[in-house]
């Protein structure tokens, strides 16, 4: 199959997932001129592309996304190492992003929770800006900047829920009867859920971004600039915090498109091809004891394996990988296998944060 016929059958997937309101522009925007940016990723350019790589980018730059997204910015240059789980990646995306039910300015309140939780100084870069033209106050954004509480009644009650809801799961990994049943109230079972998705979602985001060290655009206003990179690393004291209230089991909440869309990236970066079952196994059971739900022994296993489980340990941890560990990763697992490895973690938080909303222990 050529590049242009992958391209045509992935759109074909993506605009299947979004719905009708996801459409591509009817005129397809131009990629060969692109330069992507990179760190520790090297910045890959068009001529230099596999086919699959070109599909890829054609379906970022000529998806939903396109209204924000016209250069491939974001994680998709550490993505197009994996062209194949990269192309189920920013399905998914679209998924989320166009099922939610969500307002703009409650998926930008629960990203930007996210992104500040992971110190991912791209992630803020690009939504703080999405965020003010959404009309979320100042001061909210500065509290959210600053780890700190805002006012939340002074926040529209949804506002505040959102918040509220994002900060439960990100710092203590769980969701409290009480905020449960004010979220369901307020915002009802599908924007509950879309919340909880989101924020998970931009946490894998942000791991793209972080191991990367993806870097601001040159041409990034100096103000914007500055207060992306203001961002302090949150302590490990700051990262976790011990749940307060009881969380009971309840009934899960369901959402179509987004379940196939997450259903089907598991069973592409779940191929052995793609990730050996040891290697999957250790960076599952790394995720698990972040959720309090896995043993923290990992038994014998290869040397490829065990580098895995420190990488994923260590991001998990810390939000960010030294040198050193991301150089060891990258020799055992190749750029490929990295990155595979990367979206398996983000993808299973989505699900440990989805059973989290259920009051349930996480099970992958």
């Amino acid at each position: 199959m050529n590049g242009l016929r992958l391209a045509a059958a992935a759109l074909v997937a993506v605009v299947t997932v979004s719905g009708a309101a996801a459409q591509a522009p009817a005129q397809p925007l131009p990629i060969e001129s692109i330069q992507l940016r990179g760190d520790r990723f090297r910045g890959l350019h068009y001529r230099e592309m596999t086919e699959e790589q070109r599909a890829l980018l054609y379906n970022v730059v000529n998806s939903a996304r396109a209204v924000t997204n016209t250069t491939g910015n974001g994680p998709f240059n550490t993505l197009l190492r994996s062209p194949q789980v990269g192309e189920v990646s920013q399905q998914l995306g679209n998924a989320i992003r166009f099922s939610s039910g969500l307002s703009g300015r409650l998926r930008e309140l629960a990203t930007l929770m996210a992104g500040r939780a992971w110190t991912s100084t791209y992630e803020w870069y690009a939504h703080e800006r999405y965020a003010r033209d959404e009309g979320i106050e100042p001061a909210v954004i500065a509290a959210i900047a600053a780890h700190e509480k805002p006012d939340l009644a002074a926040m529209p009650p949804e506002d505040a829920v959102v918040w509220r809801v994002a900060d439960e799961l990100l710092y203590t990994r769980r969701i409290s009867d009480a905020t449960y049943r004010e979220a369901l109230e307020v915002l009802g079972e599908r924007r509950l859920l879309s919340t909880v998705t989101i924020a998970a979602y931009y946490e894998y985001v942000s791991m793209l971004l972080n191991v990367d060290r993806y870097p601001l655009p040159a041409d990034a206003p100096a103000a914007e600039a500055a207060a992306a990179h203001a961002l302090a690393a949150l302590t490990a004291a700051e990262l976790r915090r011990e749940a307060i209230g009881t969380v009971t089991s309840r009934a899960a909440i369901q959402n179509e498109d987004t379940g196939k869309a997450l259903e089907a990236l598991h069973a592409a970066v779940s191929r052995d091809a793609e990730l050996a079952p040891d290697v999957r196994a250790l960076a599952e059971l790394a995720v698990l004891v972040q959720w309090r739900s896995g043993p923290r022994g990992r038994g014998v296993h290869s040397m490829a394996a065990a580098t895995a489980h420190r990488f994923a340990v260590e991001l998990l941890e810390t939000r960010f990988v030294s040198d050193e560990t991301f150089a060891a990763a990258r020799d055992a697992l190749g750029e490929r296998g990295l990155v595979n490895l990367i979206v398996l973690i983000g993808y299973s938080n989505i699900r440990c944060a989805q059973q989290a909303l259920a009051g349930a222990r996480c099970v992958l």
